[in-house]
């Protein structure tokens, strides 16, 4: 199975899906029949496919009898129980194949409450429970529902009981129209954001989306980039947010920094405004995608029918977990700064600089290049010189990182090397880039690689240990 697969499983019926493929249920028991629920296998499968790394398991339990099943599995981080099928206590447990990863502290709010948010999605399409297997399109409705419910589930809210769910699934739809669209023969990109911060009435009402639908140009106007529209909890547009006035509402908000700055055409300036006033955050990309944000963090993003995590955290939990320095964070900005470019890269953090000496030539080594002999040096090792690395930030590492070669920094984030042509395992049956990332994952502490299509592969001592946004390019 890939290192990545997510893991799978369903009891009292048992489904065992390994890498969520599904076999038909066996009853543990000959004298209990089991429910047949495609929608309960669908959503199993969701959770898999969202979160990388992911175990799920599915469970049965006749109402009508005591309490009886096993535990949630020892790994499960997050679990929930309803009634679903109709007589049956449905519960689905989400936890992650390498508890070394992450711990629940570390998982955000929001995908804690993805079991629940599965359940209730999987009530609203009960009435297909009967059928064999589910259409592609209602599989695809699914799973924008459990995303729905999930972000309706937000603790921000100022009146958790008050979620505008409804809302929520109107603007998802309204995204998906505008993605398809063009005006004056541009591709769209808009940006809005549903929050509770807005407390005085409207002196006029403009329905979200419905009143802007005939309002041809208003993507145009609030396109994410440059000014965002603020739609309050009961579906009224109310007012835009210029990103050059991010204080108009919020007097306390800061600036763009430049990494959010690098990040504005995948809506860092919707981010921003979610951390600020609360609520959710919808951007549509020139790509089609759509990004989610919560409390200034990408959560889900859609793209091409196809949903998945943006793993921040994972990514940097899995970094702590092995080290805990300033070069965690440094090297998951620059990983993500690459993997919304042209082209890839490979990181690495090492803690022992003898370690890369059988993997690392001399002419590559930045932090040996005032020990050359000046009338020895190589042109690639003059360069050294004028490149200005004594305090390297997330931009510079990301642009050194597109060199062809691997950009290394020790625990404290000191550039190393940039530009190495590791000597690496045969790489006859897999890419370049990925032997060259496990070879240099052996003797570093840990290995990032961001490939052409901007997915990010951890490595850890010569083995893939999650693979970051999966599911394609978010280019």
């Amino acid at each position: 199975m890939p290192e990545n697969a997510a893991n799978c499983t369903v009891e009292r019926g048992a489904i065992r899906n390994i890498g969520c493929e599904t076999r038909r249920p066996m009853a543990l028991d000959a004298a209990v029949s089991t429910p047949t629920d495609p929608v309960g296998e669908a959503v199993v499968r969701f959770i898999g496919e969202l979160i990388p790394n992911a175990m799920v398991d599915l469970r049965y339990e006749p109402l009508d009898e005591p309490p009886g099943m096993p535990a949630p599995p020892s790994s499960a981080i997050t679990t929930a129980s309803a009634e679903v099928v109709p007589g049956w206590r449905t519960t689905i447990s989400v936890g992650l194949r390498d508890r070394g990863i992450a711990t629940i502290e570390s998982v955000p709010d929001a995908l804690l409450a993805l079991p629940n948010a599965a359940l209730r999605a999987a009530k609203g399409f009960q009435h297909l429970a009967g059928v064999d297997r589910l259409t592609p399109s209602v599989e695809r409705a699914l799973r924008d529902t459990v995303v729905v419910e999930l972000l309706g589930q937000h603790q921000g809210w100022f009146d958790p009981g008050c979620a505008p769910t409804e809302l929520l699934a109107e603007t998802l739809e309204y995204l998906i129209e505008l993605s398809g669209a063009r005006v004056e023969s541009r591709r769209l990109t808009h940006g809005v954001v549903i929050t509770d911060a807005i407390a005085d009435e409207p002196r006029l009402s403009i329905p979200y989306p419905a009143g802007l639908r005939d309002a041809k140009r208003s993507p145009l106007l609030f396109d994410g980039q440059r000014a965002v529209l603020l739609v309050d909890q009961h579906g009224r547009a109310r007012t835009e947010l210029q990103a050059h006035r991010p204080d108009r509402l919020h007097p306390s908000t800061v600036p763009m920094g430049p990494i959010d700055r690098e990040f504005v055409d995948s809506g860092s300036l919707v981010g921003q405004v979610t951390r600020q006033l609360g609520g959710v955050g919808f951007f549509l990309r020139e790509d089609r995608s759509i990004w989610t944000f919560l409390d200034g963090q990408p959560l889900v993003i859609r793209r091409s029918e196809h949903w998945s995590a943006f793993p921040l955290w994972l990514a940097r939990t899995l970094g702590s977990s092995i080290i805990e320095s300033p070069a965690v964070d440094l090297v998951v900005q620059a990983s993500l700064l690459v993997s919304i470019r042209e082209g890839g890269a490979i990181f690495g953090i090492v803690d022992d600089l003898a370690d890369l000496g059988e993997v690392v030539p001399v002419k590559d080594r930045f932090d040996l290049r005032d020990e050359y002999d000046v009338d020895a040096m190589r042109p690639e090792t003059r360069l050294h010189h004028l490149i200005d690395g004594g305090d390297v930030d997330a931009q510079t590492l990301a642009r050194l990182g597109q060199l062809d070669g691997a950009t290394i920094v020790d625990r404290d984030g000191r550039l190393i090397s940039y530009g190495a042509i590791l000597t690496s395992s045969d790489s006859q049956h897999e890419g370049a880039r990925t032997a060259a990332a496990k070879s240099l994952s052996q003797r570093a502490l840990v290995a990032l690689k961001v490939s052409e299509d901007g997915d990010i592969t951890v490595f850890r001592g010569g083995h893939p240990r999650v693979t970051l946004l999966p599911s394609g390019s978010i280019r």
